[in-house]
């Protein structure tokens, strides 16, 4: 093998780091977007955050401000002091939850364990997944904690005994066999079944199961009910964070009261910037060329991260009066009468391109009279009833939803019975579109559906 040298020519397409930013800018959601600005504004000292209660001083003409009569370096509806408690509430509120590994290290702390044991076992508790199970192999373990086989059988044998019982196993089924010997059940039927049918269970293959153990389907129903449906299949999952963000609705379309509908921008959320005087001030000073070209650099740098803001919002805000005639119905009536909307209609209404309306609605949510929804959640596509009307996906979801909610839980439907609902309400649908559909909503199979008690 020899080496050479080629010379190829290629063509790539590279972004510049203005027109990144513009995009991120564009792509992100409310609090995503202060966060952005935030570190923009530790990076950029010609930057300044403005008072809720002022003006923007930067050299700009109020209409380069105007979005649908909303300035946006007008201060909130909400006052400074207002903001400042609702903020301190929503701080306050978070709680701080103890993890995992916190829970078991405090238990094993208060036993009475060798150096080495407790050594392993603070090290398999630390090495603990989200759902309390230990994926490192046992070679793995001693590498790390210089440990033999049999010290680390014990010390994983001591952690799966903690609170919660069944953390360090490898996977579920060994979790849930700890759990049933923990409750004195090591030589139930409930442990048989998991031992011998776990696959079976897992398909709901009943018949199956009794006659593999040789007894009745009313003794498996009932193992299965009083003792391996008690257990749980991840231990750990329950000490997940579990603080929830409220979600910050980037638009909020209402009625006023005149009956009238109206977009209205969320703007309390983004800070409002302008260029410090002091560093326009400079310029006109005798700075040395470094420092002068460091200034420029800067101040452009803000005043497009200032002109990016201002239009992403006013993209956003004709994305939402684009929204709100194409899906009149849905604001006026409710989600039962959402039509059929692509991202290329809305971008063909505005004259911008599909790639834009999709970065612009990402990660955002539109407050209605109907609830909080994804800007997403408009855009779905849609089938022709016998009627000759759309009727989106979602609509058909829902139906799908609501026939198996009220189906005989003995006697499942199949999806080809769904089918046949669905046209009787004039809705022809494919089986493999409901099965489709039905697996998307998170539903199981006719099989996995069925209850025999």
């Amino acid at each position: 093998m020899t080496l050479r040298m080629e010379q190829l020519q290629a063509q790539s397409q590279i972004l510049a780091p203005q027109l990144r930013q513009s995009l991120k800018i564009l792509q992100a959601s409310a609090l995503e977007l202060r966060s952005v600005i935030q570190e923009e504004l530790q990076m950029n000292p010609t930057l300044e955050e403005l008072p809720n209660e002022g003006l923007s001083l930067d050299d700009r003409k109020p209409d380069e401000f105007d979005l649908n009569h909303e300035d946006y370096s007008l201060p909130s509806r909400l006052t400074q002091g207002q903001m400042t408690a609702r903020h301190d509430f929503l701080i306050d509120s978070l709680t701080s939850e103890i993890s995992l590994q916190e829970h078991l290290l405090e238990q094993a702390g208060c036993l009475e364990l060798p150096d080495k044991i407790k050594t392993i076992v603070s090290f398999i508790i630390g090495s603990l997944n989200e759902k309390g199970f230990l994926e490192l192999p046992y070679e793995e373990i001693m590498m790390q904690t210089r440990g033999n086989r049999s010290e680390i059988t014990e010390a994983l044998a001591i952690v799966q005994q903690l609170d919660p019982v069944g953390v360090g196993c490898k996977d579920v089924l060994s979790s849930l066999l700890v759990q049933l010997k923990h409750q004195g059940k090591g030589d139930s039927l409930a442990t048989k079944i998991l031992k011998n049918c776990y696959d079976l269970l897992l398909h709901n293959r009943i018949a199956e199961i009794a006659r593999q153990l040789s007894v009745s389907k009313n003794e498996v129903l009932e193992a299965i009910k009083k003792d391996i449906s008690r257990l749980d299949p991840a231990p750990g999952r329950r000490f997940q964070h579990k603080t929830s963000h409220g979600i910050i609705p980037d638009v909020r379309i209402y009625k006023n009261h005149l009956d009238e509908w109206c977009v209205e921008l969320n703007n309390q959320h983004i800070p409002r910037l302008q260029i410090g005087a002091l560093y326009k001030d400079l310029l006109s000073q005798n700075l040395k060329t470094e420092e002068r070209n460091y200034l420029r650099l800067k101040i452009r740098s803000g005043r497009f991260l200032i002109q990016a803001i201002l239009q992403r919002q006013k993209t956003v805000d004709q994305i939402a009066h684009a929204l709100l005639k194409r899906q009149y119905l849905f604001f006026e009536e409710g989600p039962n009468f959402l039509k059929p909307l692509t991202m290329q209609m809305l971008a063909d209404d505005l004259g911008i391109h599909e790639t834009t309306v999709s970065r612009a609605t990402s990660n955002k949510y539109v407050e209605t009279p109907h609830g909080l929804f994804s800007f997403k959640y408009f855009f779905t596509k849609g089938l022709i009833s016998d009627e000759g009307k759309f009727i989106s996906n979602s609509i058909i979801k829902k139906q799908i939803k609501k026939i198996i909610e009220g189906e005989d839980r003995r006697k499942p439907l199949s999806d080809q019975k769904i089918v046949d609902l669905l046209a009787k309400n004039n809705v022809q649908v494919a089986r493999r579109t409901v099965a489709k559909y039905r697996e998307v909503l998170g539903i199981p199979a006719t099989s996995l559906r069925r209850r025999y008690d």
